[in-house]
């Protein structure tokens, strides 16, 4: 191992570099031209700086506000959803079950899919003309129409929800089932002595325990659902109406059908400054409960 500074500082210069082209640039990029007119369709109009007016246009656009709402309620279902069923899979393949091995590779095939596979499979699936749950409602004497699932605004983004959470559970199944085999069995052992129920062991003593690790995936999540684009423009594309339309295919619009790439710059930089401060604010409150223990 190299003592001196400055030999170290060559082993760490390319990580640097990397994330200076691929990180920083485009953000630097992107936070200039939202201070820019520049509408790519004309280009006999050229590059305008015209100072806040994109960020003035985007407190007042509906539309952009409409769309971030929809981008909230579309994590806070999804992330909220995930956490649940990953820690239920992660409990059940943490107890002695029969093919855990296998259900624990099974599990894990959707996270390893490609968003765009993943949108095309459940737009196929819900189709009226491919899905099965069809005859199985009528099976069942449950009076639903499949084809609302795509064409009804409340229950489209029901499916964007549930496509994201058959994808992503796996992922929160991971991180909690390595939380959970780092409890020690004496733990569970004392908690049996002591005559407490399975029910009262998790939440006293499992759900404490794990809690830094579940904010910490549910960040993570939450930093990926709010970019998810790929998968909700094919499942719906934003339809029907804008029942669907998060801010990240509200700026895809702006910027490649409208092509007015000044004010799709303004969006996302403020998304990425609300990204930003819900971030910092996790891991603050991370921090303190790390403080706490």
């Amino acid at each position: 191992m190299p003592s001196q500074p400055r030999e170290r500082l060559w082993f760490v210069l390319p990580g640097v570099l990397i994330i200076v082209l691929v990180l920083l640039i485009p953000i630097l990029a992107a936070l200039g031209l939202s201070f820019f007119s520049y509408p790519l369709q004309r280009p006999d109009l050229g590059i305008h700086f015209i100072g806040l007016d994109n960020f003035k246009r985007l407190l007042a656009d509906t539309t952009f506000m409409n769309s971030l709402w929809r981008s909230v309620q579309f994590t806070v279902g999804a992330v909220a959803s995930e956490m649940i069923v990953g820690t239920i899979l992660a409990l059940l393949l943490k107890s002695h079950v029969w093919g855990k091995s296998f259900f624990k590779v099974a599990f894990m095939v959707p996270m390893m899919m490609v968003p765009v596979v993943v949108g095309v499979a459940w737009r196929l699936f819900l189709l009226p003309d491919f899905t099965p749950l069809g005859p199985i409602f009528q099976f069942l004497h449950i009076p639903f129409d499949t084809s609302k699932l795509l064409t009804d605004p409340g229950w489209a983004m029901f499916s964007v929800i549930l496509a994201d959470v058959w994808q992503w559970s796996p992922f929160v199944m991971i991180m909690m089932l390595a939380n959970l085999q780092g409890i020690p069995d004496d733990v569970y052992e004392a908690a049996q002595m002591d005559g407490a129920s399975r029910w009262k062991t998790f939440w006293t003593m499992t759900l404490p325990l794990v809690a830094p690790a579940l904010l910490s995936v549910a960040v993570l999540r939450a930093m990926d659902a709010v970019r998810t684009f790929d998968l909700v423009y094919i499942l719906t594309s934003g339809g029907p109406g804008t029942a669907t339309e998060m801010v990240s295919v509200y700026n895809y619009k702006i910027a490649f059908s409208r092509y007015d790439m000044g004010y799709a710059s303004a969006v996302s930089t403020a998304v990425m400054i609300v990204l930003a401060v819900v971030i910092f604010g996790a891991l603050y409150m991370l921090s303190r409960g790390g403080k706490k223990r």
